[in-house]
């Protein structure tokens, strides 16, 4: 089929119009994401950090995002934290009734799932251990100067503790204690439930791609702005109260739509004669936990459970944790001294350790969000043969019709020579040239 001057000049313009839409759009689904980053602390002292994967950064947009994890988190704190006396969890606690205390849907959920998790590890995780952690001078009220409990204090306090003493009910929500001294502690697992909150907050108002961590726990979904899984790193063990002084990575592991949370015994202890003592305290013994484990990090789907089962890991021990993690099928790392060297096991689910060799594009702490090499280079080499198809596309026209290329040269016709005729960006000639028609061979006499 012959192309008409009026269809090759359509034809012109679409392939013109065309170029400048691909070479003006971004061309992979990752190309344009940005990573937007918010940071601050909640729960009192406890940091979080967010970072999100949008194409979308005008200043209304990025100030919705950071209200829904301002407000995601705020909630959570005034539920759930024993820092704020107003909170669903510090009534609770206060109150002597043993009767039916009315809460929070939210609340009751998360006792109830750790209610559930404290049942599936024998007690090794224990919602309600908060006297003791208290006695032990960890969580609110700590003192300066820590000092060793006396055995009959311990035994005192271990009649009012035990998750069996607890029950829960959501409809309507709300919780019932059989002693009087009961408390609740969720610290151990309402971060968790913080970051998957976040998330799922993130998720309503339209963002699919992000990474939260609130105290270390994370949560992935979606994909980092320069593609790929999101890249989380996880601490090494090394002793310090500080986490400046002692911060250093362990592995860094690639992880989309599931939650890491990491339990340890190196940040949160006190020392007396010698002898160190953990945060992590044993329901059952009421001391804390004594064993050569430093480290316990689980990867689950939501980091709620990653959370409970990583502190549930930590007093449990290597071996019953492993069996733990092959009875409940949740993929363990764990991390035991022995003498000076670290002792690294993990379960054959456990994501293998990524490597790269810009030590800066770790984990949460330095996620790239620029777009990858071979993303560009497809997109030059798309570019291109498009930009080609175009050209022979005008030059098959031109050659079917017998004609030269009339009509608008992408925009260029507008131009003038120097004596003032608009001249044809392509072939270079004045216009009115073009508008004559091509002289025909005389007829062979």
């Amino acid at each position: 089929m012959l192309f008409t001057d009026r269809s090759f000049s359509v034809l012109h313009r679409i392939c013109a119009v065309f170029l400048l839409l691909l070479l003006g759009a971004p061309q992979t689904g990752t190309a344009c994401q940005q990573k937007v980053e918010l940071t601050g602390r909640t729960m009192g002292p406890i940091p979080y950090k967010v970072l999100v994967s949008t194409d979308d950064v005008r200043p209304e947009r990025l100030k919705q995002i950071q209200e829904t994890v301002q407000k995601s988190l705020a909630r959570v704190n005034e539920l759930m934290s024993t820092y704020q006396p107003d909170s669903d969890i510090s009534k609770f606690n206060r109150s002597e009734s043993t009767d039916w205390f009315d809460v929070d849907p939210e609340t009751a959920l998360v006792v109830k799932r750790a209610l559930t998790i404290s049942e599936q590890t024998n007690g090794a995780f224990d919602p309600t251990v908060g006297p003791l952690v208290k006695l032990w001078n960890f969580g609110p009220g700590k003192k300066e100067e820590a000092t060793l409990p006396a055995e009959k204090e311990i035994a005192k306090r271990l009649e009012s503790v035990g998750a069996d003493k607890l029950d829960v009910r959501t409809d309507p929500p709300a919780l019932k204690k059989s002693v009087a001294e009961l408390e609740v502690d969720l610290s151990a697992i309402a971060k968790g439930y913080a970051v998957d909150r976040v998330c799922r907050s993130l998720s309503e108002i339209g963002l699919k791609d992000c990474m939260v961590s609130v105290g270390g726990e994370v949560m992935t979904v979606g994909e980092r702005a320069g593609g790929g899984k999101w890249r989380v790193a996880i601490e090494k063990p090394t002793q310090s109260k500080f986490a400046a002084e002692g911060e250093e990575i362990l592995r860094v592991v690639e992880l989309s739509g599931e939650a890491v949370a990491t339990s340890g015994d190196y940040r949160n202890f006190f020392e007396i004669d010698g002898e160190k003592y953990s945060h992590t305290i044993d329901a059952k013994t009421g001391h804390p936990v004594k064993h050569s484990m430093a480290t316990a990090s689980v990867v689950a789907k939501d980091c709620m459970t990653a959370d409970a089962l990583a502190t549930a890991v930590m007093v449990m021990g290597k071996e019953k944790g492993q069996q733990l993690s092959e009875q409940l099928k949740f993929a363990l790392l764990t991390v035991e001294r022995e003498g000076e060297e670290n002792v690294i096991e993990s379960s054959d689910d456990y994501p293998k350790e990524f490597r790269d060799s810009d030590p800066s594009d770790e984990g949460e702490k330095g996620d790239s969000s620029e777009p990858k090499k071979s993303s560009i280079l497809l997109t030059f080499v798309f570019t291109f043969g498009i930009f080609a198809l175009a050209i022979l596309g005008m030059a098959v026209g031109a050659i079917l019709n017998n004609k030269p290329v009339t009509g608008s040269c992408g925009g260029l016709a507008a131009m003038t020579n120097e004596d003032g005729e608009e001249v044809c960006g392509i072939c270079s000639k004045p216009t009115v040239d073009c508008d004559q028609p091509i002289p025909q061979p005389e007829a062979a006499s």
